[in-house]
């Protein structure tokens, strides 16, 4: 039990998880010759719930329906869910620390807020041709320019943004 909790339960430090990662990527490359990444396998999603859609949009050939990646996000859901269970901690939350203790928001509109957030987030990341992780992640690793300049942005977004998230909906500065 032991094990199991400090795997799944009690956070890692940084440079553990940083080596796991280190290690996946380039096993990932050798192994399937394919990089890490969530945001095609959200595209994976879309086709599977919209199937007669046509997804250029999301700029991925779909020769695939039920990749690899769509059993890496069942895994992350079920990773969570066993987290939550060796920790005690089952049960449906809508709490998200500082922003909804601040916002004050009633649980169904935190609910549809994130939701929106979460389409929105893969959505982008779609568009953008991958996620902030496979950018910052494999495409630094890799030195292609458009990965390094899409990490700065996404970093400066995000900058602006929990700036314009504070203001509107946490009250200013803290």
């Amino acid at each position: 039990m032991f094990i199991l909790r400090s795997i799944f339960v009690d956070p890692w430090p940084f440079w553990a998880g940083g080596i796991v990662i280190g290690l996946l990527v380039p096993l990932l490359y050798y192994y399937f010759n394919t990089a890490l990444g969530v945001s095609t396998g959200y595209g994976n999603l879309v086709k599977i719930f919209l199937p007669a859609k046509n997804l250029q949009w999301i700029k991925t050939k779909y020769t695939e329906t039920y990749s690899w990646r769509v059993y890496f996000i069942i895994g992350i859901i079920l990773g969570g869910l066993l987290s939550a269970i060796l920790s005690g901690n089952l049960g449906i939350t809508t709490e998200m620390g500082r922003f909804t203790a601040i916002a004050g928001w009633p649980a169904v509109l935190n609910a549809v807020f994130f939701f929106v957030g979460g389409i929105l987030l893969g959505l982008g990341a779609r568009i953008a041709g991958g996620c902030t992780s496979g950018h910052s992640i494999h495409g630094i690793a890799n030195l292609h320019i458009s990965s390094i300049l899409a990490t700065i942005f996404f970093i400066i977004g995000g900058i602006i943004t929990a700036n314009i998230v504070r203001s509107l909906f946490l009250g200013g500065a803290w």
